[in-house]
């Protein structure tokens, strides 16, 4: 599933569990095993500031360097 800035910004509309809910799925579908990974409050926070300031250009790159990691497997 390719996440683009519409993800993100539903992505942050949501509470705390909901959206580590919806990233652990993303990130599943995208190959990471973060299933054992509880909720940490405090890198929620820092996990929101972070995409509130992704752009389109990063989601670009790092769509890029999935590519390569799922070449490589």
């Amino acid at each position: 599933m390719k996440i683009d800035k519409r993800i993100i910004d539903n992505l942050l509309a949501l509470p705390d569990e909901k959206m580590w809910q919806m990233v652990k799925l993303l990130m599943t579908a995208n190959g990471a095993d973060v299933s054992d990974k509880p909720m940490d409050t405090a890198a929620m926070g820092k996990l929101r500031a972070l995409l509130s300031a992704v752009t389109e250009s990063d989601l670009e790159r790092i769509s890029y360097l999935m590519n390569i990691y799922r070449s490589a497997k």
